[in-house]
């Protein structure tokens, strides 16, 4: 939402691709094992966002469902025009990472003053730092770098340029 935001994803991530958007928009596949859904995790995730909302502690949040990180990274630095620099921890490939759509978690962005007081709302809730909000591009160190213009062209021209509604860029 603002400059300067600190980005943190909520939840574990895994290599869980079955069913997802990825599959689907790629091979066509909507086969495979679901996510595993943990209602524990996930009321608890629920509880420390409702409490991070009501405390002031959030400036933005966006779930993790449909295109896992990929997609919610887009959309909200299209939502308020403002990017983003992202440095994926070690582990999991990058594409995983991106793309996997394991249930019980949110990215979300705080202040950097409000943010030890957010990670210790968040209890045992796996927290990892992402990077930082700000500028006109989004940046996935290693794997991505534009600017926010050639995504909100790829993300809203490209069906109006398909049927025709729309000029070519």
């Amino acid at each position: 939402r603002s400059a300067g935001d600190r980005i943190l994803l909520l939840g574990d991530t895994r290599d869980e691709l079955g069913g997802s958007e990825w599959a689907w928009s790629q091979h066509r596949h909507l086969g495979g094992r679901p996510p595993v859904v943990d209602l524990p995790r996930e009321k608890s995730l629920a509880e420390v966002l409702i409490a991070g909302s009501q405390q002031g502690l959030l400036s933005s949040a966006h779930d993790l469902s449909d295109g896992g990180l990929a997609q919610a990274l887009v959309e909200s630095a299209l939502s308020k025009g403002v990017g983003a620099q992202i440095a994926l921890p070690a582990g999991l490939s990058a594409f995983v990472q991106l793309f996997s759509e394991s249930a019980g978690r949110v990215l979300v962005s705080v202040s950097p003053a409000q943010e030890e007081r957010f990670r210790q709302l968040c209890g045992d809730l796996p927290v990892t730092v992402l990077g930082t909000a700000g500028g006109d591009r989004l940046v996935v160190d290693g794997v991505l770098d534009t600017s926010l213009a050639v995504i909100r062209d790829a993300y809203e021209g490209t069906l109006p340029r398909l049927f025709g509604s729309a000029p070519a860029h």
